[in-house]
């Protein structure tokens, strides 16, 4: 079993003595196993090993207990150990448990730079886990199980007794005298995996003794038709994609299963969890919408929207709505910062100007003549209005974007240069008929540029 773990860990990372291992460790049955076996390595190896805990805090003085005895057994085989233990109040799901226990991995991972997070997923969870998501309704994707290693956030979380039944993990921790602790959760079957374990699994031996290797097959099946469908499906993506946007006409002219496939694929590149009923929910909803010009938007969770308008259709983030309340006054020509993301510049031109730029560009030529000092800058406000070049007259702001078929999402994320609340320039949309000028060298030329963060220059 020690040889199979490190082969499998070495398929992904290398070790060494420089690594270090992160190994998610409840105390029960399989995470014992995995720490030991870890254990043995580390002193082959003389990597840095540690033990990573989370106490839930559902079971109050049973949590605390296994937590000691986690503690006691590190103590005793000198491995480093560290935990945490959740508020009260957290809602006892299955899924809220992952999710806790993954960020918690993660940053153990980032604490101590691990090269790899292990996790100790078996043959049987992953069995359980594939018979679950066929009773909930999946795809071929979900088909596939646990898979052996997957991404957390730039680490990888590798799972290298994922071959091995608890039954062999039981026969390992009995023969190397290991005594794990017994979750009393476990046998509580209000938890549908665990309804799956002790209630359904069972009956369905009484029918196919050899249940968890057909369900591991059929996960590799799926494995292998995945691989086939997803090469031909890369072809099929590059006619429907312009960058990480959908051209909507585009998709909806696929058929259903494949329109069904790039939704699936959406969800799980956000980090959503996919069902039948949240891929077609979506189709319709591209479907219905297919014709507006200003797009709509699907709310999928508390921070993540699907924007859709006859051009494109994509994700929006919550940080898409954040909107900056500052304001920059400017009393004269000269080079600013706004709001510490954009460099406004409002220059003298003395060039001969042969092309001038389109209204989405993020620069612009003007004569102030008929522009008063100071010009503030800043984004939308309640009663702006605009005299749109080439027009006569003015409109409300609002109009003006409905027009431009700029999305409600993106209209609080536009630099705006004002007269109170006359805007002379709406940065990447149009500027006003007050900045007009006659001749080929307008006396001014104003840019507007982002500010790289420390993440990007």
């Amino acid at each position: 079993m020690k040889e199979t773990v490190k082969n499998i860990i070495q398929k992904y990372v290398n070790i060494s003595c420089e690594s270090t291992f992160i190994v998610g460790f409840s105390g029960g049955w399989d995470s014992m196993c995995l720490l030991d076996i870890m254990n043995k390595l580390s002193k082959e190896y003389g990597f840095l090993l540690v033990a990573a805990h989370l106490n839930h805090n559902w079971r109050g003085k049973e949590s605390e207990l296994e937590k000691e005895r986690c503690l006691g057994f590190c103590e005793d085989n000198d491995i480093t150990f560290i935990s945490d233990t959740l508020q009260e109040g957290i809602k006892a799901s299955e899924l809220v448990a992952r999710e806790m226990r993954y960020d918690f991995f993660k940053k153990c991972a980032e604490e101590f730079e691990a090269d790899a997070i292990l996790t100790a997923h078996t043959k049987s969870d992953n069995a359980e886990t594939i018979l679950y998501r066929v009773i909930k309704g999946t795809g071929l994707n979900g088909l596939e199980g646990i898979r052996e290693v997957r991404d957390l956030g730039g680490f990888k979380v590798i799972r290298p007794i994922l071959n091995f039944s608890r039954k062999s993990i039981e026969e390992y921790c009995i023969k190397n005298e290991l005594y794990p602790n017994n979750d009393s959760s476990n046998n509580n079957t209000k938890y549908a995996r665990n309804n799956i374990r002790h209630n359904i699994m069972p009956a369905i031996k009484v029918i196919n003794p050899n249940i968890e290797h057909s369900l591991i097959t059929l996960a590799e099946i799926a494995a292998g038709n995945n691989k086939i469908i997803n090469e031909l499906m890369e072809n099929i993506e590059k006619q429907i994609t312009v960058g990480d946007k959908w051209l909507t006409q585009n998709f909806l002219i696929l058929n259903a299963a494949i329109k069904q496939h790039f939704v699936y694929k959406l969800l799980v590149n956000n980090g959503l969890e996919p069902s039948f009923g949240k891929i077609q929910e979506i189709i319709n909803f591209i479907s219905e919408n297919q014709k507006s010009k200003t797009g709509k938007t699907l709310s999928v969770t508390n921070d993540k929207w699907l924007f859709v308008s006859n051009k494109y259709t994509y994700f929006v983030h919550s940080d898409s709505y954040t909107k900056i309340e500052e304001e920059l006054v400017i009393n004269k020509a000269g080079v600013y910062e706004f709001a510490g993301q954009y460099k406004i510049k409002i220059l003298e031109n003395t060039e001969k100007v042969e092309k001038y730029p389109k209204g989405i560009s993020n620069f612009a030529y003007a004569n102030l003549d008929n522009v008063k000092f100071p010009i503030v800058v800043r984004t939308r406000r309640n009663g702006d209005i605009i005299n749109p070049f080439g027009m006569q007259g003015k409109m409300k702001l609002k109009k003006y974007f409905i027009n431009k078929n700029i999305p409600e999402h993106d209209r609080d994320k536009i630099v705006l240069l004002c007269n109170d609340k006359e805007v002379l320039w709406a940065v990447g949309a149009g500027v006003s008929e007050k900045f007009r000028h006659n001749g080929s060298t307008p006396p001014y030329k104003l840019e507007v540029e982002k500010i790289a963060d420390d993440n990007t220059r």
